[in-house]
């Protein structure tokens, strides 16, 4: 009798069947909050670089964590366009291209993107240029005193201005390490934990 009640444990272990890791699926449209663990500068960013970042919130699907907030993350650069000095403003766009689970593995998603363009130079360029010409035409008029002086110093002026804008003209824009986004998946996740 005791070597029944010593097997027994063993016996209903045994019948016990083995449970295994359910598949999780994260849908499609589930928010992905993070934040940038190095600056991105459109002055020197480049289509295709990745740069690291961290979850700053779970990932939680059915009362199972997926993503502990603090888990790596990658960004991938999508497009990056520096600033010119009289024209083309700066542009940059970027997605998560991975995470790493709750379970160490690391998995490549298809998210949203983070866009933004840098500011315009038509009013900055405008401003400088037009107020060059003034100051041109003006002191064409005083030394001359007819209008060819007029036109004479508007244009002498007028490429001083564009000089000027050329000089302040450049526009490029970062995005700093620490910084906050959310973006959406694109396309599920299948896991197992």
């Amino acid at each position: 009798m005791t070597r029944f009640i010593r097997a027994l444990p063993l016996v209903l272990f045994s019948i016990v069947p083995s449970v295994s890791a359910a598949p999780i699926v994260v849908p499609a449209g589930t928010p992905i909050h993070f934040k940038l663990l190095r600056t991105i500068s459109t002055a020197s960013a480049k289509a295709g670089e990745l740069v690291p970042a961290a979850l700053t919130a779970p990932i939680v699907v059915a009362g199972r964590t997926v993503a502990k907030a603090g888990s790596r993350a990658v960004v991938r650069i999508r497009a990056a366009e520096a600033s010119g000095r009289i024209g083309g403003s700066a542009k940059l766009t970027f997605t998560l291209s991975a995470i790493t689970l709750a379970n160490g593995r690391k998995v490549g998603v298809h998210t949203s993107s983070y866009s933004r363009g840098g500011r315009a130079h038509v009013k900055h360029n405008a401003t400088y240029i037009a107020g060059a010409g003034i100051i041109g035409a003006l002191a064409g008029q005083a030394i001359g005193h007819d209008a060819q002086s007029t036109q004479k110093g508007a244009a002498i002026g007028a490429g001083v201005g564009i000089g000027a804008a050329a000089a302040t003209g450049k526009f490029d824009f970062e995005k700093r390490a620490g910084d906050r986004f959310k973006l959406t998946l694109r396309s599920p996740i299948r896991t197992t934990l």
